[in-house]
């Protein structure tokens, strides 16, 4: 019996010890449920024009701000995001001025998820119509082909995008 009881010391008594000690030591990942409408805020990483873009273009972005939940982050700054140019048209004859809007597609989780998100942002540039048509009247009609501004939305620029649909992500 106490051979028994020696055997329980020596062996299992370290063993129970060194699988507490385990679960302490080594971190398992934890399961976050993400909600659909989660905010996500995005910077552009590079200018936006409607001089220079085209509809259905890529546009790079990245996540600005850790996102957050229940102390956990699920979606690191500075992971890279990506938009698409959704509608863009250039500045053209009589002063009319460019136009573009962007939307944002998608990002990573911590856990290398793909998140789609859902958001959209617009610039206009300026209208130089009138003056086109006043300047035309007054002096001469080659005025006519002075065209308005181009939109630009500038490399920083944030966004308020959310996440699109419900989904689990694996944290430390």
């Amino acid at each position: 019996m106490d051979n028994i009881k020696k055997v329980i010391a020596v062996v299992l008594i370290p063993a129970f010890i060194m699988a507490a000690m385990q679960s302490y030591c080594f971190a398992t990942p934890d399961s976050m449920k993400v909600k659909n409408g989660t905010p996500v805020i995005l910077r552009l990483t590079e200018d936006v024009s409607s001089k220079t873009k085209n509809m259905n273009e890529s546009v790079a972005m990245q996540v600005a701000k850790d996102v957050i939940i229940d102390g956990k982050t699920v979606v690191k700054a500075g992971t890279p995001a990506m938009g698409t140019v959704s509608w863009a048209e250039k500045a053209g004859m009589l002063g009319k001025e460019g136009k573009i809007q962007i939307t944002a597609d998608s990002t990573k989780s911590v856990d290398g998820q793909r998140i789609p998100l859902r958001a959209s942002v617009t610039s206009m540039g300026k209208s130089e119509t009138v003056m086109s048509v006043i300047m035309s009247i007054l002096c001469c009609i080659l005025f006519l082909l002075v065209p308005g501004k181009e939109a630009s939305l500038p490399i920083g620029t944030e966004i308020k995008a959310y996440i699109d649909q419900d989904l689990t992500v694996e944290v430390q």
